[in-house]
């Protein structure tokens, strides 16, 4: 990879990072030091965020990129979530239908026919909601 692509993908960590904590209201950044497993931006609990950022892509390249998502969310055992921008679009995410569901995202809940698309505060929309569900059961186990 060139350092033009590698400041071009560090630059799309940055802004979805800064985006995302604006959705969220939480302390979301890119991870400087990555490994192998490691997912792209940290701050979103039990989310393994992948972020992708090119000039243009097929179904065939995001359903790729959907592919090293699963696996690095795998090595940590987070729920994925690929988060893509193109020239000229608007940031997509892509994660599982399961979490909508609300059934565990394990199996073939995992596999790119069983995700769904949505615009990062769609997106945003499903992870508040399901931090206030955890919030209510852990209320409700307290007393």
């Amino acid at each position: 990879m060139g350092a033009m692509q590698r400041r071009k993908g560090g630059s799309g960590e940055r802004e979805l990072a800064h985006l995302l904590a604006d959705e969220l209201g939480a302390d979301v950044r890119r991870r400087c030091r990555q490994h192998p497993g490691d997912s792209d931006v940290l701050g979103v609990d039990g989310w393994a965020c992948e972020v992708k950022r090119h000039a243009r892509a097929t179904r065939s390249d995001v359903r790729a990129w959907w592919g090293q998502t699963v696996e690095q969310a795998a090595a940590s055992g987070e729920t994925p979530m690929l988060a893509y921008r193109l020239d000229r679009s608007p940031w997509r995410c892509v994660w599982p239908l399961a979490v909508a569901l609300g059934v565990p995202v394990v199996g073939g809940w995992r596999d790119f026919d069983m995700t769904c698309e949505t615009s990062i505060a769609g997106w945003a929309a499903v992870v508040r909601e399901h931090a206030t569900a955890r919030e209510r059961e852990a209320v409700e186990v307290a007393q």
